[in-house]
């Protein structure tokens, strides 16, 4: 196969300099930069409109030159598509081409070119990105149908189970048929992928956090084990969910507001969700032995210390609270019912 280079510029020398320039800047073949009909305009002293009527003629004129000079490219990204369930990402798509073809990747702007060829041809067919849905490329109507049910399935997928179970099981694979059904979700722009891999969606905090509040939940749930605040705030930053290393101070008073997040020592807050319980050392306490029964001391600080980062000092003087607790004559604890 000719370079992708001689390709584009036996295509463009039947245009005269005017549509050559036009062509050449709506497709972001000079410099990578796809520029509006406004800035073409403003630059040669036309109208927007009659820059439009100018690409219109131009590409015409070359539509059957390019079907005829970029045959090798058109019919290799058709059958592309094809193997990959008849839908691509317009990105993910052309990056295929690129190397599949094994064309020479350090070629300028050879992305923009490679689009070029298939878009005058006319093959395979292309969604333009818009408000709902990122560009892609499809084989066929019937392809783009079956695609937009898959979508529509998955969002109600989405919508009527319980949240945290797809999370932390990645239901959503279920759904796909294949390898290339879940490629497909990039597409639609109200699904998300957040910095640790789960997707759902974009309306999900745990998805794209929007306050403090959402990333702090998102460090604590993903750490998986108690943090300090202080240490949240830093990962918050590490993990790239803030910018810059949140102020300690805001980050605390959320941890304090929301009953989501349990005090479970000197600064240190886990998540209700993983089993830890908030209140005292003694609540802890009651709860654990109505739950678990009378126990011996042992057994006590082994429960206590999976809610609580305390010192079995503490454990012990709660426990001789004789108001609330008392010591069973085979040295198990109990609570002292009133």
């Amino acid at each position: 196969m000719k370079s992708i280079n001689s390709i584009i510029d036996d295509i463009l020398l039947v245009l005269p300099p005017k549509q050559r320039r036009i062509v050449g800047g709506r497709f972001g073949l000079k410099n990578g930069k796809i520029e509006t009909l406004q800035e073409i305009g403003d630059e040669l002293g036309i109208t927007r409109e009659r820059v439009r009527q100018i690409e219109e003629q131009a590409l015409k004129k070359i539509r059957e030159k390019t079907k005829e000079n970029g045959k090798e490219i058109v019919d290799f990204a058709k059958k592309h598509l094809l193997s990959a369930g008849g839908v691509e990402l317009d990105g993910n798509f052309v990056q295929d081409i690129l190397y599949g073809m094994k064309i020479d990747p350090k070629t300028k702007n050879v992305r923009e070119k490679i689009k070029f060829v298939l878009l005058v041809a006319g093959e395979p067919l292309y969604a333009k990105e818009d408000d709902k849905m990122n560009a892609y490329w499809y084989a066929a109507n019937d392809a783009k149908k079956k695609f937009l049910e898959f979508v529509n399935d998955m969002t109600k997928f989405l919508t009527a189970k319980d949240k945290t179970l797809i999370l932390n099981n990645k239901l959503y694979i279920n759904q796909c048929k294949d390898l290339a059904s879940c490629h497909l979700l990039a597409i639609p722009k109200h699904f998300g992928t957040n910095i640790f891999g789960d997707f759902g969606l974009k309306s999900w905090p745990e998805i794209e956090p929007r306050t403090i509040r959402d990333r702090v939940y998102l460090v604590l749930k993903k750490h998986g084990a108690p943090l300090h605040f202080t240490d949240i705030a830093k990962f918050s930053y590490k993990y790239g969910l803030d910018r810059k290393v949140p102020h300690v101070q805001t980050v605390h008073n959320e941890l304090i507001k929301d009953n989501r997040f349990v005090l479970v020592g000197r600064g240190m807050y886990a998540l209700r969700e993983h089993g830890f319980e908030p209140g005292t050392v003694k609540d802890v306490l009651v709860s654990l032995l109505k739950k678990n029964g009378p126990q011996k001391l042992e057994r006590i600080i082994e429960l206590v210390n999976n809610q609580r980062l305390v010192k079995e000092n503490t454990i012990v003087l709660n426990l001789q609270n004789k108001s609330h607790f008392r010591k069973m004559d085979d040295g198990r604890f109990s609570v002292k019912e009133a």
